[in-house]
């Protein structure tokens, strides 16, 4: 089988979606699917919207003139999806569209919204949470994964001091919270978007770090860590989640997008002791009282079963429906 990902961005990026293509991209190779990779390895924006992606040259020739059998398209917002999915559907091919999280809508996003439910109705549509059900129903739940040979510590996260944020540093994120309401010592850990990170120095107290750290190095900010905080407006299944378990440090966020489902499936009803329902502080101060290393250790047990090989798997069964054929 014979998988294109058009997809507008990929490792050495350090985004959600490249990180979770170049996982998934290695763990189905090893399950021998050939997949062509399609991206711009030199990124064209439009002026004045630094975050918007377009195909280049070389990524619009395979989607038009490689065979291949399916097309694996990636993010919901970018240019990308759109174009391979119209561009698949006009070459008789079949799509798979994978749903990483729902942005805010906004003006523009109307357009891109009334465009996109249209043909996510004409392809079969993953998601990585259930947050797509507010534009579409019918989808198959597959979540991130996580490789536990790579993301573990030998040291407490009690013995560390670093309230940390790891991810992209654009304003959905709203990485401001934890500057504004918690003000001890902070590492903030990413790529800058649209000049967000100047924002964020300007409201820094002296205790804060700012950060960049390549992909195959970033446990070493888990493992300096205390505490991980993602105060996000929206997501879908954040990799931040899995990879702070795994290095069994207690992951802190906003009840957005699978995490509360998540977080419950792994910790009962005590999940809630990790959502931010307040004051980033009081939440931080709430915990301080508790030793959560047993249950962070009994947690990245249950990990077992997000592993990449499994989530290929569950993938590859899609690209089989697609196609109407059955597993050998």
């Amino acid at each position: 089988m014979r998988v294109l990902f058009f997809i507008h961005t990929y490792y050495p990026n350090k985004d959600g979606i490249a990180i979770h293509c170049y996982n998934l991209v290695n763990a189905l190779k090893n399950k021998n699917i050939d997949v062509i990779l399609a991206y711009p390895k030199s990124p064209i924006h439009l002026p004045g919207f630094s975050s918007i992606v377009l195909p280049d040259l070389t990524s619009i020739r395979k989607l038009l003139f490689e065979d291949y059998d399916i097309i694996h398209v990636h993010g919901y917002g970018n240019i990308h999806s759109i174009i391979g999915t119209l561009i698949g559907l006009i070459r008789g091919k079949k799509v798979v569209w994978t749903i990483h999280g729902i942005p805010d809508k906004h003006r523009l996003f109307k357009i891109y919204n009334f465009v996109a439910i249209h043909l996510l109705k004409k392809v079969k549509v993953i998601s990585v949470s259930r947050a797509i059900e507010s534009i579409h129903k019918k989808y198959y739940l597959i979540p991130n994964g996580i490789d536990l040979n790579k993301f573990k510590c030998n040291n407490s996260y009690k013995d560390q001091k670093y309230v940390t944020y790891i991810g992209r540093i654009d304003r959905d994120k709203n990485i401001e919270r934890i500057l504004k309401e918690y003000n001890g010592d902070i590492m903030i850990v990413g790529k800058d978007e649209d000049g967000y990170k100047n924002f964020l120095k300007s409201i820094a107290n002296k205790n804060t770090i700012f950060t960049e750290i390549e992909y195959d190095k970033i446990v070493e900010a888990y493992c300096n860590s205390r505490y991980i905080v993602l105060p996000s407006k929206y997501e879908g299944f954040p990799m931040i989640m899995l990879e702070s378990l795994a290095c069994k440090r207690p992951f802190i966020a906003t009840p957005v997008g699978e995490i509360p489902e998540f977080l419950k499936s792994i910790f009962g009803e005590g999940y809630v002791k990790y959502i931010i329902d307040t004051n980033i502080s009081e939440v931080l101060s709430r915990l301080d009282k508790f030793d959560l290393n047993h249950e962070l250790t009994i947690a990245r047990e249950k990990l077992k079963d997000y592993s990449w090989d499994s989530i290929a798997d569950k993938t590859i069964q899609v690209y089989l429906d697609a196609l109407g054929r059955q597993r050998d």
